[in-house]
């Protein structure tokens, strides 16, 4: 199925973040990229933590915001390239963006949940949707109330 439709900004790197500066995600090298789909990059993360692997999935379009179809396209394609990037791992997660550094471009990141990773206690304070290997189950996890937080 093909389109004539190119949107103008697929592909550019002059775009900028809020503050001003250029978009990092914008600015990815194409050898960079592990895997392309016509709206979606996969690429490694900048930063590894101590993740054996650490992926981020963006949208191809400097965009803040998506609609409900295309993001359920972003997690589908995220689980399949999961399954094959953290085969090693009995579990691993897709995680919403509550400490992006990127706010202004539409991603997601997806690790292994190793708990010796340098971003652990992070994981477990951030919305994630974890994927077992195994029975193949998908789980929402929330991060930890506090004891002084009400319940719902």
């Amino acid at each position: 199925m093909s389109s004539n439709r190119q949107p103008s900004s697929i592909g550019t790197k002059d775009q900028l973040t809020g503050d001003g500066e250029p978009c990092p995600l914008c600015q990815i090298p194409q050898g960079e990229v592990l895997a392309e789909f016509q709206s979606w990059k996969l690429t490694r993360t900048k930063t590894m933590k101590g993740h054996r692997e650490r992926l981020m999935l963006f949208y191809k379009e400097h965009v803040r915001t998506l609609d409900e179809g295309s993001i359920g396209e972003a997690y589908l394609l995220l689980a399949q390239a999961g399954a094959k990037f953290f085969s090693y791992a009995e579990r691993w997660a897709i995680f919403e963006p509550v400490y992006a550094t990127v706010p202004d471009h539409w991603h997601r990141v997806a690790s292994d949940l190793d708990e010796r990773a340098q971003d652990y206690g992070q994981i477990l304070k951030t919305p994630r949707m974890i994927i077992d290997n195994h029975d193949g189950t998908i789980v929402r996890a929330y991060p930890e109330k506090n004891e002084d937080t009400p319940g719902p």
